[in-house]
C-alpha cells in the first residue's frame, strides 16, 4: 500500500477532461471505481464538469483555448440551439404577421382606388348659394 502525501496531483486540462469523460461514460454503480482508479473525489469531478459546461476551461494557463468543439461543450451547444430555434420561431411568426398586414393594406388601397374611381364629383355648393337658389325658384 502506498503512503499518501496529502498533496493533490497536478492534472492537465486534457487529463481532467479524459477522467471526466470516463466518469460520465461509466454505468451507474461503476462511477466510484473510476474515482478510485484516478484518486479523484466526486466533488472534484463535479467541479470540472461545471467548469467545462460554463466555459471555465476556455483558456489554459498558457493562454491557449481548448480545441474541443471551438470551446463549446455539448450542453452549451444544446442551449444555444434551443435559444436560436426560439428566436427563429419568433422571427417567423413576426414575418407572417407582417405579410398579413401588408396584404390587408394592399387590399384596402385597391378598395379605396375603386371607390375613388366610381364616385362622381358633386359640384361644391355653399350654404349661401343654396339659400339664393331656393329664394329665386318660383314655388308659389
Amino acid at each position: 500500500m502506498t503512503k499518501s502525501t496529502g498533496k493533490v496531483p497536478f492534472r492537465t486540462l486534457e487529463e481532467k477532461l479524459s477522467i471526466l469523460e470516463k466518469y460520465e461514460a461509466a454505468p451507474h454503480g461503476q462511477k466510484g471505481a473510476v474515482l478510485r482508479e484516478y484518486r479523484v473525489s466526486a466533488h472534484a469531478v463535479g467541479t470540472w464538469a461545471y467548469a467545462r459546461d460554463h466555459d471555465g476551461f476556455a483558456a489554459t494557463p498558457t493562454g491557449k483555448r481548448s480545441s474541443r468543439d471551438g470551446g463549446m461543450t455539448p450542453k452549451r451547444q444544446s442551449a444555444e440551439i434551443v435559444r436560436l430555434r426560439r428566436e427563429l420561431a419568433k422571427a417567423q411568426a413576426d414575418q407572417e404577421i407582417l405579410k398579413a398586414a401588408l396584404e390587408s393594406a394592399g387590399k384596402a388601397h385597391a378598395l379605396l382606388e375603386k371607390l375613388a374611381e366610381s364616385a362622381e364629383p358633386a359640384p361644391l355648393q355653399t350654404l349661401s348659394g343654396k339659400k339664393q337658389s331656393q329664394a329665386s325658384s318660383p314655388t308659389d
